[in-house]
């Protein structure tokens, strides 16, 4: 994995780019898209494409994850087990890039929980030296987000 710096040529780079401003990437043009992630590729990291139309509910999008990801047979289909679950993997390689393909078409709030986690996840790996970045395609530059991948105040 490439050590960035603090300087352009670093600062330059896609990935380096994307961590810096919280881990995700939004598209509307699947050409830049297939750009971003050719070059990733290219830099060693593997990519996991879902296609959000596929989801009609809660359960199917859960199913989903559970069987890309190859989660533990014990993975509960929730916010809870898809946080535990996503730390728990072992990223390869240079990282990990995964691809949610037509976002736009859930509901808002199910695609931000899901955003959120996988930032979360993705500030923990970064602990292990780990690279888990997140591309959205949506279709229009309209598209929001609420803040994502928030702490919480823990007292210890």
């Amino acid at each position: 994995m490439i050590k960035f710096t603090n300087g352009p040529d670093s600062w330059k780079r896609l990935d380096y780019t994307i961590m810096a401003r919280g881990f995700v990437k939004p598209y509307n043009d699947y050409q830049i898209l297939k750009n971003d992630t050719d070059w990733l590729i290219s830099e060693g990291y593997n990519i996991l494409n879902f296609d959000c139309t596929e989801w009609s509910n809660k359960e199917i999008m859960h199913t989903s994850l559970h069987s890309k990801f190859d989660f533990p047979v014990y993975y509960g289909h929730n916010w809870d087990a898809l946080d535990e679950c996503l730390n728990e993997i072992e990223i390869k390689e240079n990282g990990l890039v995964v691809v949610f393909d037509n976002l736009d078409i859930m509901n808002i709030k199910l695609a931000h929980t899901l955003i959120d986690v996988f930032v979360s996840s993705a500030q923990r790996h970064l602990i292990f030296s780990e690279r888990l970045l997140i591309l959205i395609k949506v279709e229009s530059w309209n598209f929001k987000l609420h803040p994502y991948g928030a702490f919480n105040l823990y007292w210890y």
